[in-house]
């Protein structure tokens, strides 16, 4: 499978799993946190990554009432953390 083929099937699956209401968010942490340790290295940059994207947003002013909270949290993590220290390798 082509890479983004395979991103954009993980980006849907991580998007049903949210969208359903009583999915425990705090399980598949507790999981991830069983996981090999260059795995969650892996995952902390992706969450980076979508913390940025998030300040993107807000500095575009693309985000309404249901992403707001996501646009001003990621707005404040880029303000306070230098980018060379949200590096992660």
């Amino acid at each position: 499978m082509r890479a983004t083929e395979e991103a954009k099937k993980t980006a849907d699956n991580l998007s049903r799993f949210v969208n359903v209401m009583g999915n425990r968010v705090d399980d598949v942490v507790e999981h991830m946190a069983q996981d090999h340790r260059t795995i969650q290295q892996g995952f902390t940059r992706l969450a980076v990554a979508w913390l940025e994207r998030c300040a993107k947003m807000h500095d575009e002013g693309d985000f309404d009432g249901r992403n707001e909270a996501s646009a001003k949290l990621g707005k404040k993590f880029v303000e306070r953390i230098a980018k060379d220290e949200r590096a992660v390798p």
